[in-house]
């Protein structure tokens, strides 16, 4: 669900997982993990690269319903097991060679509790409402087979 207290163009999301704080980490962190559960349901992940260090590159390219997409970013902060911080942006025509549409922060925070995880998003600011609602079904998307993939992975 979307956090009130965020302004408009700014996405808030918190989920709680059946995992420890470790554990979700090493989802984002590690590549094996993370293309077998980044992007919603639907969604077909063709590239994955992730290299997950203060300054180091991450990269998705895939298909979906609108056809090929392709996206990247750079990490900016890396504090395990609690905060990663990247930016994120699409590229124009789904090529990763061509130029990045508008750059957002993606700001993720892990919560011990106890055996499990609180995770906090926030993305953005977003150029317009349909980026917002497009970023907030994929994210909603993505934590559900996060989910999964935590509780399989156990």
């Amino acid at each position: 669900m979307p956090d009130a207290s965020l302004d408009a163009n700014t996405l808030g999301i918190t989920r709680i997982f059946d995992a420890t704080r470790e554990r979700v980490f090493d989802a984002w962190a590690r590549q094996d993990q993370f293309m077998r559960w980044m992007c919603p349901p639907g969604v077909d992940m063709t590239v994955c690269e992730i290299d997950v260090r203060p300054g180091g590159a991450w990269r998705i390219d895939g298909r979906n319903s609108d056809g090929a997409f392709s996206m990247s970013g750079v990490y900016l902060e890396i504090v395990r097991p609690e905060r990663l911080v990247f930016t994120w942006a699409h590229h124009t025509d789904g090529d990763c060679a061509g130029p990045r549409g508008h750059e957002t922060i993606v700001r993720l925070e892990l919560r011990a509790l106890g055996n499990r995880t609180e995770l906090t998003l926030i993305h953005g600011p977003f150029a317009d409402d349909p980026s917002f609602r497009g970023h907030e079904q994929g994210w909603t998307g993505s934590f559900d087979k996060l989910d999964s993939f935590l509780r399989r992975a156990a």
